[in-house]
């Protein structure tokens, strides 16, 4: 890609709009801080956003879980230092849906005296074609599983039983390609279902642990508090405030 430079990051909606027309493709702008200042319409609709404003703000750390959200500040971090991440595959996590395989780009924005002022990304979204990827093969079935019954009572046991491998393959796959293990990637779907019953329902926070997996209220709240920095009362309080009426 040629080089990126503008003034500044004003008027990034007016300068990529043309994104929006291409099909499968998520892009974005992020500062230099990790907020975003741009996002085409499929990545902004993705974390359930009606408009461009609702992302204008937010980083990585609201939209995707926390071990996912650290990935992408880290490779931030090499782009601004002027090291482009080319075509590669990785799994993208959104609130509410399925994981799903994207081949992602980014490139460092340069200000006319050349320093950087931010990161451009773009997302391509893998067709069924392009899913004979190997992560996407190696750990398509374990990941649909998951999400499935995230509430019920998931071994790594019975997890690589249902995938019809061994535990070690299980564990080597997830920590090749997501660089966690099967268990870390089980309470990070119950969490983050769990905070969607939180900001959608009127549950008891005790139901709610139930219902996404939780052996009881505690365990909870110490793993809720854990990824997301604040109880799941706090949450839940902090949401309401922000919406409308």
């Amino acid at each position: 890609m040629t080089k990126l430079v503008y003034p500044s990051l004003d008027g990034a909606e007016q300068n990529f709009a043309m994104l929006d027309l291409i099909p499968d493709t998520h892009a974005w702008i992020k500062d230099v801080d990790g907020y975003f200042v741009y996002g085409n319409r499929l990545f902004f609709e993705r974390f359930g956003f009606a408009s461009l404003q609702g992302l204008l703000g937010k980083t990585d750390y609201d939209l995707a879980p926390a071990a996912m959200a650290e990935k992408y500040c880290s490779d931030d971090e090499r782009v601004l230092n002027g090291s482009p991440v080319n075509e590669r595959l990785e799994l993208i996590t959104a609130e509410g849906q399925p994981s799903d395989w994207f081949l992602t780009s980014k490139w460092p924005i340069y200000d006319l005296e050349e320093h950087v002022i931010g990161s451009f990304g773009i997302s391509r979204h893998l067709n069924k074609t392009e899913g004979r990827a190997i992560p996407f093969r190696e750990l398509r079935t374990p990941i649909a599983y998951i999400n499935e019954h995230f509430a019920s009572n998931i071994s790594v046991e019975s997890l690589a039983g249902a995938c019809g491998i061994s535990v070690s393959a299980l564990e080597r796959r997830f920590k090749k390609h997501l660089n966690r293990t099967p268990h870390q990637y089980i309470i990070d779907v119950r969490l983050d279902n769990a905070r969607r019953m939180l900001r959608e329902t009127d549950k008891p926070i005790g139901t709610i642990a139930l219902e996404t997996g939780f052996a009881d209220h505690s365990h909870f709240t110490r793993a809720f508090s854990c990824k997301f920095g604040l109880a799941p009362s706090r949450d839940r309080r902090e949401q309401s405030r922000t919406q409308p009426g």
